[in-house]
């Protein structure tokens, strides 16, 4: 780390400064001091001169630093720590503190451990005073160790191994009070395990602002394996420079053990009562979980390098048990998450109406399953299917609006109303959300919702006055809080929070069913192409063909014609009817071709432009003039039709064919035919008449091409091909036909020009 700039000096926040308005900014690195139960020494390693020495040298060197300063480290320490001295250039020194005499494989000063690592281009030594024999760790310390680890393997649940840590740990360290802390997002945290002196306040389950332990004690909580601080109450002894160029500012402690901590920090335990801490990081996938806390509340407490040692080894293996636990806890979890995940997309693959099959019951249920909630939807802006406990479909197609404005694939909050003020409403249901976007283009999504979790939290004193005012240096400068009183705080529309993993499953679902959507848009896609292609085929077939077959009828209409005409007197009667008979068949092979033609010409592509429904059946009726005339016909039309979006030509065929159909089935003496519409959505249309009527049998076959319920000679005869160009010609509108009838009473024809509302 860079060392401080000097002309920025007045800037910066030091344990000179600081208060809880600034600790989140504390340079906490650089306290130009230290704890003084050891002492320190800086060495260029280039020169092997000391360029700093702590005022409290003369304790274990015998020299003040007036006579450290500026000599050589091996003339400092002595004969007895020059070959470990030597040995430093070639030690990795960059990661923390190394135990010098412990690798040097050789006798040495006895007085003192010897530690040392590389900053800012200097080693740091750190000589720490060896404690008296009777202090020493147990000769069994290590193989209890081993057993713990075992035991710690064997537990079933992330709590169960907690709890046998915190015990464990107290138990070799003799503290007071050992505590496991786990961070939360915003840097507040609290206590998931305890083992205490019995006659101490219990913190279990408390929680703590973000304030009690600011963001640079958290950066280097995360550096060092033991963090330990023997005595709270002890004096500050500064770290007295040389005079050097070399120097460019304060010495980075990072990694120091003896580093002199913040004021804040001491003033901190002093308000809780605490003598002595050890703090040792939970560490998962580089980054601070949380802490290991140890606190003595009777007296000072300085737990010797062994011990310290064997709680390092302990906090590694901590983190990596703790990693392993938690992770298999989240796997069953992923692999159930998995296995429903392939079991939806299977069943979406397989259908052929996807939108369709995405809002059935069957799959709204395995996307419930997805993911722990109270309900889930698929919703877009203009529909919801909704299945469990949600907000109702108007609130869910409004909230799809707000977060597809934001444009993320993937959104989650446990705290929707602080986003989202309307969810308020439906807070109790839905205070949490978690949505994934499926379509590439369109505002389509898949949603969980789970419910307000009404949560009391146990707060270590009242979150919302963390700080008291002190005046005790003739300055109001605000401390740490003084209070630990039990603080109860409800939390409402809040949810429980979403977990990575889940995020993670609902976005690779999301994927995966927007790999389909593309896949099928690709297929649909490549059929269309081809689809018209074919059509483009049949139509240029089917018109030349239509017009090499009407050529032929025509010849030989033309030519029995010419036969009748010229020869007719010298037929006998079976001759000229023969001669009407061809006749009839080449006007209704005819009629046939026409009618073919006609029924080609719908597959082509669909124009759509505003139709007048009403202008479309006044020239409709015009074309049928002679006939309505003919026939008398009175025909009804009660209101308007209206205006629809469609293909002019094709839409007055189809009015053409109803009401020339009514008019044509009809055996009554007063005809009438009424063309009206009903309102929808989607608006229906309808031609009824009061003729002779379709048997219930028959009433689903009438749409069939060539299908006819009467002889040919009756009511004027007919190809069979009108009915079946309608359904056709409604069907390429998104629409649908259908008649409901009584013989003798007449028919009703109804159709729509557009799809049906979902649901």
């Amino acid at each position: 780390m860079d060392p401080i700039d000097a002309a920025h000096t007045d800037e910066i926040i030091t344990a000179k400064n600081v208060d809880l308005t600034s600790c989140d900014r504390e340079l906490v690195q650089y306290p130009e001091a230290i704890q003084p139960h050891g002492v320190m020494l800086t060495v260029d390693e280039a020169s092997n001169l000391v360029m700093h020495a702590s005022a409290n040298c003369a304790d274990l060197l015998g020299k003040g630093p007036d006579a450290v300063i500026g000599a050589n480290i091996d003339i400092v320490l002595g004969r007895a720590w020059r070959e470990p001295i030597a040995a430093l250039h070639r030690m990795s020194l960059d990661s923390g503190p190394v135990n010098v005499a412990r690798e040097s494989f050789m006798g040495s000063d006895p007085r003192f451990h010897l530690f040392a690592h590389r900053s800012g281009g200097l080693i740091i030594l750190e000589l720490e005073k060896t404690p008296p024999s009777r202090a020493a760790p147990s000769r069994n310390l290590y193989a209890e160790m081993r057993a713990d680890i075992a035991r710690l393997q064997e537990t079933k649940s992330l709590t169960a191994f907690f709890d046998l840590a915190v015990q464990r740990i107290r138990d070799f360290t003799g503290y007071d009070r050992v505590m496991a802390y786990r961070f939360d997002e915003d840097g507040s945290g609290h206590v998931v395990a305890e083992s205490k002196r019995e006659d101490l306040e219990a913190y279990l389950g408390m929680h703590y602002p973000a304030t009690d332990i600011p963001a640079p004690a958290r950066r280097l909580f995360a550096l060092s394996w033991v963090r330990h601080l023997p005595d709270v109450d002890y004096v500050p002894t500064p770290l007295i420079a040389a005079k050097s160029p070399l120097i460019g500012g304060p010495v980075d402690m990072s990694f120091a053990m003896l580093r002199s901590v913040s004021v804040m920090y001491t003033q901190y335990l002093e308000n809780m009562g605490v003598k002595s801490t050890m703090v040792m990081p939970l560490m998962k996938e580089g980054k601070l979980w949380g802490l290991i806390s140890a606190m003595h509340h009777a007296d000072p407490r300085h737990i010797p390098h062994e011990v310290r040692m064997a709680a390092e080894s302990l906090a590694h293996t901590l983190s990596l048990l703790m990693s392993a636990k938690e992770d298999s806890e989240i796997f069953g979890r992923v692999i159930a998450m998995k296995a429903t995940s392939d079991s939806l997309i299977q069943t979406l693959g397989a259908k052929t109406d996807f939108a369709r099959a995405l809002r059935e019951p069957d799959t709204l249920a395995l996307l419930w399953d997805q993911v722990e909630a109270g309900g889930a939807a698929a919703a877009s802006e203009s529909e919801a299917s909704l299945i469990g406990k949600t907000p109702s479909p108007d609130e869910v197609r409004e909230l799809i609006r707000w977060i597809g404005a934001g444009g993320q694939p993937v959104f989650a909050s446990d705290r929707l109303s602080t986003l989202y003020p309307p969810a308020r409403a439906f807070s109790r249901d839905a205070s949490g959300v978690l949505a994934v976007r499926i379509s590439p283009e369109l505002p389509e999504y898949l949603i969980w919702f789970r419910p307000e979790q009404i949560e009391e939290v146990r707060w270590a004193g009242d979150p919302h006055k963390p700080v008291d005012v002190s005046e005790a240096d003739g300055v109001a400068r605000l401390r740490p809080r003084n209070s630990f009183a039990l603080w109860k705080e409800s939390v409402r529309e809040q949810s429980a929070p979403w977990r990575d993993n889940e995020k993670d499953a609902a976005a690779k679902l999301g994927l995966a069913i927007r790999d389909i959507v593309v896949e099928r848009a690709r297929r649909i896609d490549r059929i269309s192409r081809e689809l018209a292609d074919s059509r483009a085929d049949l139509h240029s077939f089917a018109h030349a063909a239509s017009n090499d077959l009407k050529q032929h009828v025509a010849g030989i209409h033309h030519l029995t014609t010419a036969l009748r005409r010229k020869q007719g007197d010298t037929l006998d009667e079976e001759g000229q009817q023969q001669i009407a008979m061809i006749l009839k068949l080449t006007r209704r092979m005819d009629s046939l071709i026409d009618g073919l033609l006609a029924h080609s010409r719908v597959e082509a592509e669909l124009t759509r432009e505003d139709v007048d429904l009403d202008a479309v059946v006044d020239a409709a009726l015009k074309t049928l003039a002679d006939v309505v005339a003919e026939a008398q016909v009175e025909i009804r039309r009660p209101a308007p039709l209206g205006i629809v979006r469609g293909h002019r030509e094709w839409v007055g065929e189809v009015f053409a064919n109803l009401i020339g159909n009514a008019i044509k089935f009809n055996d009554k003496a007063a005809r009438w035919v009424e063309i009206g519409a009903e309102p929808g959505p989607p608006t229906r249309w309808y031609v009824r008449d009061n003729g002779v009527g379709i048997a219930q049998a028959d009433q689903a076959s009438v749409f069939e091409m060539f299908h006819r319920l009467n002889e040919p000679e009756d009511f004027g005869g007919g190809a069979g091909i009108g009915l079946a160009l309608t359904r056709k010609i409604v069907e390429r509108h998104g629409g649908r036909i259908w008649v409901r009838s009584t013989p003798g009473d007449g028919s009703t024809f109804t159709f729509t020009l557009a799809p049906e509302a979902a649901g």
